[in-house]
């Protein structure tokens, strides 16, 4: 997946922001849309949110480094 692509045209957030947000602690896709503003606008992209959060966390239970930071 190119990171740089535009998921959310109508709010411009990008593959990666999504990523980097799921990687600060969002689980969900309305934890995404909370914090990016993506899927808030036409709502046309959240479906794509859905499957980059599950693809994320489907990624991360392989990955047996994965650290829980708590703040």
């Amino acid at each position: 997946m190119n990171q740089k692509r535009l998921v959310c045209l109508c709010n411009h957030v990008t593959a990666l922001e999504i990523k980097k947000k799921l990687r600060a602690g969002a689980l969900t896709t309305s934890e995404i849309q909370k914090f990016t503003t993506a899927g808030t606008g036409c709502g046309r992209c959240v479906r794509e949110i859905d499957a980059i959060v599950e693809m994320y966390k489907t990624e991360t239970l392989k990955d047996p480094q994965l650290r829980i930071i708590f703040k």
